[in-house]
């Protein structure tokens, strides 16, 4: 990647302390989230690292997925220090566009306030809301 930007999805390079302070402090859809959840969702997720050259974490984001029908993009975020560079954009175009996904039919992501960027990437609102349903145990 540009400017000595790397993005990897081995697992051993993530910092979790770092992505765990992120989601439970600063972030509006995790806040609260307790280190042996975000651990495990690591664990059960492919999760691409954002890094700069030094090595230090820049960003994270994970799916969820089957690799053939459905994949759910989730807890994206790039840190303070790193923002306003396009690697938000650089990440998600990465991770659209790996080819573990080449069959995918079915994208889903969350937002309160993101829809702008996620439409440049083909995201809409659902065709058909009324033929999705959720359960939430919160």
């Amino acid at each position: 990647m540009n400017d000595g930007y790397v993005i990897s999805t081995d697992k051993e390079k993530l910092d979790v302390s770092i992505i765990h302070d992120y989601l439970y402090h600063r972030s509006y859809w995790a806040r609260g989230r307790s280190f042996e959840t975000v651990q495990k969702s690591i664990v059960n997720s492919l999760c691409y690292g954002l890094y700069a050259k030094s090595g230090q974490m820049a960003g994270f984001a994970r799916v969820i997925t089957d690799y053939t029908i459905f994949a759910y993009l989730l807890d994206l975020f790039i840190l303070e220090a790193y923002r306003k560079q396009g690697l938000g954009k650089h990440l998600v175009e990465c991770i659209l566009n790996d080819p573990l996904f080449k069959d995918i039919r079915f994208w889903r992501l969350d937002t309160k306030d993101a829809h702008p960027l996620y439409r440049k990437y083909g995201f809409t609102e659902p065709e058909f809301p009324e033929k999705i349903m959720e359960k939430r145990n919160i």
